[in-house]
């Protein structure tokens, strides 16, 4: 009995000393992760910002599990439109399902949960600078420098854009995967790195550039396992199942690739590629004066400016594979993790409008890149003299607390709308897209004057964009200026550079200004063409009812009010139906009753 006990004694101890070990082992990691933990916390006290309405707050989808089925098999905006869409992301709205299960609405749980993922990612990126470098202190470096990189703010403090931080992780264990530290004869875990790699995919599709970087990762690790013959279709071919599988199952559920619209064409994508390029890579080495977003110039054909920002694109690219080749690799890697992620960001401007396509938020997987950069210098430096590394660890220092103090100071404006919308504007006050959405905040919360004030500003900031222009007309109609918005709006329609995307609302609007001002046939008509294009345009049932409900046609204007609320759930619509059954009782209590004939 007692050796039995002695017996539970020593496997307790052991137990204990294995866990002391790895708290040791792991001390440095974990502060690094607690220093993550810490600066962003200020992130607990925003609340929800832009996209997080109609992604989360308003989104149903995401608030129960009975619409697992549609999560996996629609786009990312299917809760607001059935029509073509840039982005299917299930893992994301999986995860956005996962986090309202346990936390709700509430906006300090949400928040919370993107910083732990940001945790997540920093201990990853500690863990690969360190099995790439060697070195405990040049990896806790690193990692601590993407902790705090202010760059991360918009990633992690705007709910909405946590898919950044989720495909981050996955790419960084994708990665990770091949560099195991194994036996020398157990080969790395293509398999597994590539089924990482494509979860990355379905949490956002810019996953795709890991395709250039995890074969040749997977090729040199291959080296001392497989023969030379076979070495690049073991390395390669995983990858291009998973991508292939993954394009397959897109198709099916998007009928599209998702560039085949946007707002510029691919001339403009080409020729501004180096101007956003040069951009980012300077936001991301003097992360200075930040905001949601920024207005870059663009390029339609080749200006002086495109030949010389790409001629220093050239060299520097040059520069850096020869140094990588010359004398350390792990260069080339980081520049790869640096550059190839903003390829994707580069080809957005295909998609957004100016002044919503550059965002802090692509820098977020090139700041790995970053960071395996300072991780190879402090290896270095701690390899010289005392006085060296007593000055390489005051350098470290001195740039954490800037980047902390910077990154705590700019979670401040992810508040509320207001606070981001402003911030865009401070930084870029010709932004006329931004002031065109701070204008609707306004609006929103009942502040015609404002919101009125932010329009016509935006509009003659950019008299040309078509979106401004919609907004100019919104913010008349709620001021009461119906006849100035009847204008502008017939104005838009006439452009034959009118979007075919904002064909529909334009209508729609135009028609409620017109059933405002008792032009019901024109309404009526202006009604025809959106339902002859798209029967479940949203509002347009809402706004035959109202159209029916003035023209005394009570039954129809019902089964309106009643389709409105079946397809977009409004609450607005479902009290006017109810309204509406109310008058109609009412008149038919009113009819008198038939008289029979008496003897």
């Amino acid at each position: 009995m007692a050796k039995t006990k002695k017996t539970e004694t020593g496997s307790g101890g052991a137990f204990w000393r294995i866990g002391l070990q790895w708290l040791s082992d792991s001390r440095v990691p974990l502060a690094v992760c607690a220093l993550a933990l810490l600066v962003y916390s200020r992130s607990l006290f925003c609340g929800f910002v832009r996209d997080d309405f109609p992604q989360i707050v308003h989104n149903r989808q995401v608030q129960s599990w009975e619409y697992l089925p549609q999560l996996l098999g629609s786009h990312l905006w299917s809760q607001v439109s059935d029509g073509p869409s840039h982005f299917y992301r299930p893992i994301f709205s999986v995860w956005m399902l996962l986090v309202h299960t346990v936390g709700g609405l509430s906006p300090w749980f949400w928040h919370l949960s993107s910083i732990l993922l940001h945790v997540v990612a920093t201990w990853l990126v500690f863990r690969l600078c360190r099995r790439l470098t060697g070195n405990d202190w040049g990896a806790a470096a690193a990692a601590a420098l993407f902790a705090v990189h202010p760059i991360h703010v918009d990633a992690v403090t705007w709910i909405s854009a946590s898919c950044e931080v989720l495909f981050t992780i996955l790419a960084l264990a994708a990665t990770l995967a091949l560099l195991r530290r194994e036996a020398s004869d157990v080969p790395p875990h293509v398999w597994l790195s590539a089924l990482l790699f494509g979860a990355g995919l379905f949490a956002k599709e810019t996953g795709m550039v890991m395709l250039v970087i995890l074969p040749v990762i997977a090729w040199i690790r291959l080296k001392d396992h497989v023969a030379a013959s076979q070495r690049m279709w073991k390395a390669s071919y995983p990858y291009g199942v998973v991508t292939l599988g993954y394009l397959l199952i897109r198709w099916a559920v998007m009928r599209s690739v998702g560039v085949e619209l946007g707002e510029h064409s691919w001339a403009e994508v080409i020729f501004s590629a180096p101007s956003i390029l040069l951009f980012y890579l300077k936001k991301l080495f003097l992360p200075w004066n930040l905001s949601g977003s920024y207005v870059n110039p663009l390029m339609a054909s080749a200006m002086p400016l495109f030949w010389l920002q790409l001629t220093a694109v050239v060299i520097g690219a040059a520069a850096i594979a020869w140094f990588a080749i010359r004398y350390r690799s792990l260069v080339g890697l980081a520049a790869a993790l640096i550059v190839v992620p903003l390829l994707p960001a580069l080809a957005v401007v295909r998609i957004y409008e100016q002044g919503d396509m550059i965002h802090d938020r692509y820098l977020y997987l090139p700041s790995i890149g970053l960071s395996l950069l300072v991780a190879m210098l402090v290896k270095k430096v701690w390899s010289l003299e005392k006085p060296a590394r007593i000055t390489a660890i005051a350098a470290v220092i001195a740039v954490l607390a800037a980047y902390s103090s910077i990154a705590i100071s700019q979670q401040r404006y992810y508040q509320d709308d207001i606070a981001f919308y402003s911030r865009v504007i401070e930084i870029c006050p010709s932004n006329a897209l931004v002031r065109g959405m701070l204008g609707n905040v306004y609006l929103d919360r009942g502040r015609e004057d404002l919101a009125l004030e932010q329009f016509r500003k935006a509009n003659q900031i950019a008299p040309d964009n078509q979106k401004v222009t919609f907004f100019l007309a919104r913010g008349l109609v709620a001021a009461g200026k119906y006849h100035e918005a009847e204008t502008v709006m017939k104005g838009l329609l006439q452009s034959p550079q009118l979007n075919p995307n904002r064909r529909g609302p334009t209508l729609v609007s135009l028609a409620n200004v017109e059933i405002i001002l008792g032009n019901l046939n024109d309404a009526q008509q202006l009604l025809e063409q959106v339902e002859h294009s798209d029967d479940g345009f949203p509002q347009i049932h809402w706004t035959w009812g109202v159209l029916y409900q003035r023209q005394g046609l009570l039954p129809q204007a019902l089964a309106e009010f009643e389709k409105e609320f079946e397809i977009s759930g409004d609450e607005l619509a479902r009290q006017r139906s109810a309204s509406v059954a109310r008058l109609i009782q009412a008149q038919s209590a009113k009819r008198p009753t038939p008289q029979g004939n008496t003897r």
